[in-house]
C-alpha cells in the first residue's frame, strides 16, 4: 500500500519528486533496482521492493548514515518464478510423502536440531530433481501447483503437523525448479554490481526477504521469511535467491497470513460488518504472496545490534526533544541478538539539557557468537571465552554515535520510533544495516499522542503477599498471563501449546510464531529487548519474560498451571497456600511497578 509523507516516511526533495513520470514508471518494470531508483519511483515502489528494500534505500540517503551497498530484486521478478516454470506435481506429492514417512518428528535429533525443516526441504528437492530429469509426466504450471497446495489453508481445520506437510510441498516444488534465465542472470548481475561499488571482489552479501507490508509501520513480520548470511559468488546469489523464493511459503509465514485472515473473520463476526473480512482475505490470501529479495553487501562486524528510538518496554521517549535511544549489543553478528541466542547489554543513551550525552549500562551474558564461516560459506555460531563474555561490548564514546545515528533517522521519518540494526566493523566505523518503523508504540501514540499507558492485566494483590518467587528475567512485553506452561524443545512440538498456555522455550524463533499467537504469556531464557521473542511478543500485545538464564528450571516447569501477571519485577510465582503448602498457580510479571502517567 502507497505511504504518504503523513505516514512518516523520509521527505523528498522537490528534485526528486519532480523527474518524469515516464522515468518512474520504465524503473518499476526493471527486475533489479537500485537504491536511487526505489526514491525516485517514490513511495509506491513498496509494492515492488517490500518494506525491507524500501527502508534500506530510504536510509540510504540520510547525511551522516553508513549504509552497506544493496540491490533490491523487484517482486516482478518472483512471479515469472511462479509463471514461467513448470512442476510435476504428483512426483513432488511422491517425493515428499516417502520422506515424510522416515521422519521421526518425535525425535530428539529432530527437535534439538533448528534448520531440520528446512534441510529436509533441500533434501528432498534434491531427490525431486533428480527424478525429474528422466521423467516425461505431466507437468502444471509452479504457479498453479501451489495454489492447489494451498486452497483452503486459511480456514482448514487441519492441526500443525498436516499444516507444515502443505509449505513443505510448496517448498519443494520451487527449489525444484530451474530459475527463468532473466532471473538468473538479473540477480548474479546484481551481485557483480554490488562487488564493482565496493571495490571488492568476492564480497560476502545477505539475501534477506523483502515481502510486502514486512517492516512496514503496521506489520513487522519478525523475519517469517529466511535470510542467508556470507553469501559470495554470483551463482550462490542466486542460489540464495531461490532458498528465499521457497521460504515465501515456510509454515511461519502462511500461519501468519492465516491467523490475519481468522483474526479478521472473527472481528467480522462480532461487528457485523463483512467487509472487514473480505478486506483481509484479498489483502492476506497465501494465493496472493509477493516477494521481493535485498541482496546486502555484509560487514564482518567486532560488534552488532539493535537500536530503538525508545523504551521498548513502555515507549517512553525521554524529554521533550524524544532524545531516549535503547540499544542492545553483543559480539560477531546481529543474528545472535535478533534470534535471542544471547542476553546482550542493555544501554540507554539520553540527553541532557545542557547537550551532554547520558549513558546508562546494564551488562548482559553474551556466551556465543555468530562468525563468517571461511570454509563452508554461511555463518557458525561459536562459544565466546568467558573473560570476554562479561566485557562491555559497546564503549561510551561508541553508545552515543550509535544513539546520534538513530536519532537522526528517526528526524528523517518525521519523528517516528524507529527500530534499527546496527554493527561496527574492525575499522571501528558504524553500519546501519536495517532501520524500520516501530509497530506498538507508534500504533498506540497515534491513538494517545501524550500518554504512556503503564498498565496492563495484573493479579489479584491478595495473592501477591503469598506468592513464591521462582524465576526472574527481564520483562521485555508488559502485561500478565495465566495458563498451563509448556516448554517447547523446537517449533515442531508446536502442537503441544493450546489457546492460553503459556510458551517457554530457551528462545523463541520465527518459526514459533503460530504458537505465540494464542499464547497467553512467552518465557524465554535467553534474550534482550530487541530478540524475536520481545518483538513479536510487544506485536501481539501478550506479556513476556526473557533472559531467564536457568533453562533447566524453566524446562522443569513444562504442563504445570501458571499465572503470569504483576510481581515487584519480571519474574515468574508460585501461590502459596494458607497452610503453607504449594499450589498449582503461578505469577509471572513483566515490567515495573506501573502507574500511569502523561507526558
Amino acid at each position: 500500500m502507497a505511504k504518504t509523507q503523513s505516514s512518516g516516511k523520509p521527505r523528498q526533495d522537490d528534485a526528486t519528486s519532480a523527474k518524469a513520470p515516464a522515468a518512474a514508471d520504465d524503473k518499476t518494470k526493471q527486475l533489479i533496482l537500485t537504491g536511487a531508483d526505489i526514491v525516485a519511483i517514490g513511495a509506491e515502489a513498496e509494492i515492488l521492493v517490500g518494506g525491507k528494500n524500501y527502508n534500506t534505500a530510504l536510509i540510504s540517503q540520510i547525511s551522516g548514515i553508513r549504509a552497506p551497498q544493496f540491490r533490491a530484486v523487484s517482486s516482478l521478478a518472483f512471479h515469472r518464478v511462479l509463471d514461467e516454470t513448470k512442476v510435476n506435481a504428483a512426483l513432488i506429492r511422491e517425493v515428499v510423502d516417502e520422506g515424510y514417512r522416515g521422519v521421526n518428528w518425535n525425535g530428539e535429533d529432530v527437535n534439538s536440531d533448528p534448520d531440520f525443516v528446512k534441510n529436509l526441504v533441500r533434501k528432498l528437492a534434491d531427490e525431486a530433481r533428480a527424478k525429474l530429469a528422466g521423467n516425461t509426466g505431466t507437468a502444471i504450471k509452479l504457479r498453479t501447483f501451489i495454489n492447489n497446495v494451498v486452497e483452503g489453508f486459511a480456514t482448514s481445520p487441519e492441526g500443525i503437523d498436516q499444516l507444515r506437510k502443505r509449505s513443505v510441498l510448496v517448498q519443494v516444488g520451487i527449489l525444484s525448479v530451474d530459475m527463468p534465465a532473466e532471473v538468473r542472470e538479473a540477480v548474479s548481475d546484481a551481485y557483480n554490481e554490488i562487488c564493482r561499488e565496493a571495490g571488492l571482489e568476492d564480497v560476502p552479501v545477505a539475501v534477506r526477504s523483502s515481502a510486502a507490508g514486512e517492516d512496514s509501520r503496521k506489520k513487522a513480520f519478525a523475519g517469517l521469511q529466511d535470510t542467508y548470511l556470507n553469501i559470495v559468488g554470483a551463482h550462490q546469489a542466486v542460489i540464495g535467491y531461490q532458498w528465499d523464493c521457497a521460504s515465501a511459503y515456510n509454515l511461519r509465514s502462511m500461519t501468519y497470513r492465516r491467523e490475519a485472515i481468522l483474526d479478521a473473520v472473527g472481528l467480522a463476526e462480532r461487528t457485523g460488518d463483512n467487509t472487514i473480512a473480505e478486506r483481509a482475505k484479498q489483502e492476506w490470501a497465501i494465493e496472493n504472496t509477493s516477494l521481493s529479495v535485498c541482496v546486502m553487501r555484509m560487514i564482518n562486524p567486532v560488534i552488532s545490534g539493535t537500536a530503538f528510538a525508545a523504551d521498548t518496554a513502555t515507549g517512553c521517549r525521554g524529554t521533550t526533544r524524544n532524545d531516549l535511544v535503547s540499544i542492545d549489543a553483543s559480539f560477531g553478528l546481529g543474528e545472535a541478538v535478533v534470534g535471542g541466542m544471547v542476553t546482550p547489554d542493555k544501554l540507554f543513551v539520553f540527553q541532557r539539557d545542557d547537550g551532554v550525552e547520558v549513558v546508562i549500562r546494564n551488562m548482559g551474558y553474551k556466551d556465543k557468537k555468530i562468525v563468517y564461516n571461511d570454509k563452508e560459506g554461511g555463518t557458525s555460531l561459536v562459544k565466546v571465552p568467558e573473560e570476554q563474555a562479561y566485557r562491555w561490548a559497546l564503549s561510551l564514546a561508541q553508545a552515543e554515535e550509535v544513539a546520534r545515528g538513530v536519532r537522526a533517522i528517526s528526524k528523517a521519518y518525521g519523528g517516528m520510533i524507529m527500530d534499527t540494526e546496527f554493527c561496527i566493523d574492525q575499522a571501528d566505523r558504524l553500519w546501519f544495516v536495517q532501520a524500520r518503523p516501530e509497530t506498538r508504540w507508534n500504533a498506540e501514540f497515534d491513538l494517545h499522542p501524550h500518554t504512556i499507558f503503564m498498565r496492563r492485566m495484573e493479579v489479584d494483590k491478595k495473592a501477591l503477599g503469598s506468592a513464591e518467587v521462582i524465576l526472574e528475567g527481564n520483562g521485555a512485553s508488559r502485561g500478565a498471563g495465566q495458563g498451563v506452561v509448556r516448554f517447547l524443545r523446537s517449533a515442531l512440538e508446536l502442537n503441544k501449546v493450546q489457546k492460553g498456555d503459556i510458551l517457554a522455550a530457551e528462545r523463541t524463533d520465527p518459526d514459533m510464531v503460530p504458537g505465540m499467537r494464542i499464547a497467553s504469556a512467552i518465557l524465554a531464557d535467553a534474550g534482550g529487548d530487541t530478540s524475536h521473542a520481545a518483538i513479536t511478543s510487544r506485536e501481539l500485545g501478550i506479556p513476556a519474560v526473557i533472559g531467564i538464564q536457568h533453562a533447566e528450571i524453566l524446562r522443569s516447569l513444562d504442563s504445570q498451571e501458571r499465572d503470569r501477571g504483576r510481581l515487584p519485577g519480571p519474574c515468574l510465582s508460585r501461590a502459596v497456600a494458607p497452610d503453607g503448602s504449594r499450589a498449582a498457580k503461578w505469577t509471572c510479571r513483566s515490567s515495573p511497578p506501573p502507574r500511569p502517567r502523561s507526558v
